[in-house]
């Protein structure tokens, strides 16, 4: 819409470059871009709204962490976060679909309806509307949807967000395993961007219960991707590996999911659930047991800090069912 209008008001194409540079700066709002016509910047006030996504509510966890809910032009929810840490790392998780049609059983976002991929403009802007709060240096592809059955979308969000202070190899996308996508991740993306997996089981029968894509992808095939990806790019796969308590946590599980890694391909964070309603989190003492086995068989493993807990945005608590219509 933006280079629609430009174009119309015979304006040269460089004007859209300046108006992204001021959003990626934080800007918020054409008011503030000296360096425009003032006749050109009130049109655009007028006639182009500043960001594709409407700001519908935001919350504040005790932690820092803050949870904003959004709505697309034609009413799809949307939620992204920003996470701040102590060693002043200023996190992004983003979304890439309204919902997510994979319905894995731990995860909200799977628990309600599916709208649509998100555009990559509708991406960004998720990113933009926190750049506007503060600087911004890491994200992660972790929110609503499956980034790999959007793959064009948030490739090319991926790309943009060098020009708001996020470098590619800050950035993680990360996939169920969608193998089509993330065979084309594999041979396509030669940006350093991150690849992790949402494992959660250590077999194919547990993984097939609680990620219904496991049955049409298995996860032999699925690793055999993540290895390759390994060799072409010299590049870990982070391995997401939420802790349910009775299900996926036990120590013997531990074993074998150190048997299925490779240490020098893969690194495993060890997530502290956060309950959606199905399932029950580890313990702390459940959890570093499974994290000592690993240890043992030297496959490196970290214990995900939890952020926005308490507002509903940590690991899997991503839904906007209050909202969603």
């Amino acid at each position: 819409m933006l280079e629609q209008r430009l174009a119309e008001q015979g304006e040269p194409t460089y004007r859209a470059v300046q108006v992204w540079e001021w959003a990626a700066r934080g800007s918020s709002g054409y008011g503030e871009m000296t360096n425009l016509p003032a006749a050109l910047r009130a049109e655009l006030e007028s006639a182009v709204p500043f960001s594709t996504l409407e700001l519908v509510h935001e919350s504040k966890a005790s932690d820092g962490t803050v949870k904003a809910l959004f709505r697309t032009h034609d009413g799809h929810p949307v939620e992204a976060v920003l996470m701040r840490y102590r060693d002043r790392r200023r996190s992004l998780c983003l979304s890439s679909q309204s919902g997510c049609p994979l319905t894995c059983s731990f995860c909200a976002t799977g628990q309600m309806r599916f709208g649509r991929n998100l555009t990559a403009s509708e991406i960004l802007d998720q990113a933009l509307h926190f750049r506007r709060r503060e600087p911004v240096d890491h994200a992660v592809f972790m929110g609503m949807g499956e980034p790999l059955l959007n793959l064009d979308s948030v490739l090319d969000a991926a790309r943009g967000l060098p020009d708001i202070g996020i470098t590619w190899r800050r950035t993680t996308v990360s996939t169920v395993g969608w193998l089509p996508g993330l065979t084309r991740f594999v041979d396509e993306v030669e940006e350093p961007i991150r690849l992790a997996l949402s494992l959660h089981a250590p077999t194919e029968d547990l993984r097939s219960e609680l990620m219904p894509v496991n049955v049409r992808y298995p996860l032999a095939d699925v690793l055999a991707e993540c290895r390759r990806y390994f060799e072409l790019r010299r590049r870990k796969v982070f391995v997401e590996y939420v802790m349910l308590a009775g299900v996926n946590d036990r120590v013997e599980q531990a074993r074998t999911l150190a048997g299925l890694l490779d240490p020098t391909v893969f690194k495993v964070n060890l997530i502290p659930y956060n309950p959606t309603g199905m399932f029950a989190g580890s313990s702390p003492k459940g959890i570093a047991a499974f994290k000592h086995e690993l240890d043992r068989a030297r496959l490196p493993a970290t214990v995900r800090l939890t952020r926005g807990r308490d507002i509903q945005a940590a690991c899997g608590q991503l839904a906007a069912a209050s909202t969603a219509s």
